[in-house]
């Protein structure tokens, strides 16, 4: 002897309203198929719930006795369905793409794994990398369109949510021969050919206010956006730039350029979110994997 939970449902609605045709309006069923419902719970369960007067319908006392665990199963069915939808909307969430803008080299930025590690804490989630400048991921976290983003150099705003990763060393790099550049100061580094970078590039970020301090203009004879293409120029010869310590030092076994350690900037590496943001779940996650691969 088991009670359908549209048979509950169906006396619950009409005990309240006392009437099969308001009950009908809210079930949006017709009075005969209530009627019917009705009929066979009442079989089912061997009792008379509602008895029929000049008004309407109205309980019996059997069917004041049990109409509090009708409701209470039929508010038991709708807070399932009701956690179930959360359950599934967060797999559903799962499944929206997480992205992550990126600059510098995978290798340095360990992101390999990282996303190892994102991919067990987030198992649904499809991961977006967008690669740039740190001013451009910058611009683009605080927009929304990424979720998180590398990024290098000072941040004051307190519009980000920010975990410094490490630091990271620059110094000038020259052709093959330049090798007097050890020997000269900032201010007459400036007055060589350099290949320059956009403003939201962290060779200018460091560079630009270094000069502006000096007093002095840099000679920029080319503009790049890219680390390749600026190692590229300087293997060519056109002129001085700023590159990471330790590819400079690659770089000069292999291919022969100057590397000046006397002048070194040395700034952060930080992964960074919208602080409005911080408290989302995926974001929460990726924040998480980043500190298991850069413990220290």
């Amino acid at each position: 002897m088991r009670a359908d939970l549209r048979q509950l449902m169906t006396f619950v609605i009409v005990a309240e309203t006392g009437s099969l045709a308001r009950a009908s309006e809210r079930l949006h069923l017709t009075q005969a198929a209530l009627s019917l419902q009705l009929k066979n719970l009442q079989t089912t369960m061997g009792v008379t719930l509602l008895a029929r007067t000049g008004r309407g319908l109205s309980l019996t006392e059997d069917g004041e006795r049990l109409l509090p665990y009708a409701k209470e199963a039929v508010s038991a069915a709708a807070m399932f369905d009701q956690a179930a939808g959360i359950l599934a909307g967060a797999a559903a969430d799962a499944y929206t793409p997480v992205s992550i803008g990126t600059i510098l080299d995978p290798a340095f930025l360990r992101l390999g794994e990282f996303l190892r590690i994102t991919s067990s804490t987030l198992p649904h989630c499809r991961t977006e990398l967008r690669h740039g400048i740190s001013g451009w991921v910058k611009r683009e976290v605080k927009a929304a369109r990424l979720d998180v983003g590398f990024y290098l150099g000072d941040l004051e705003e307190l519009t980000f949510e920010r975990m410094a990763l490490a630091k990271v060393t620059y110094v000038v790099i020259a052709p093959r021969g330049w090798g007097h550049i050890a020997n000269r100061s900032w201010a007459e580094l400036a007055t060589l050919p350099w290949i320059g970078t956009p403003p939201d590039s962290v060779h200018h970020r460091l560079l630009a206010p270094l000069f502006k301090d000096l007093g002095v203009k840099q000679h920029t004879v080319a503009r790049v956006d890219q680390e390749a293409s600026m190692l590229e120029l300087v293997r060519a010869g056109v002129g001085l730039s700023l590159a990471r310590e330790d590819l400079a030092i690659k770089d000069a076994h292999l291919s022969g350029l100057a590397v000046s350690r006397q002048h070194r900037l040395t700034t952060d590496l930080s992964v960074i979110a919208l602080k409005a943001r911080s408290h989302e779940r995926q974001i929460q996650a990726l924040f998480q994997a980043l500190k298991m691969v850069w413990p220290d």
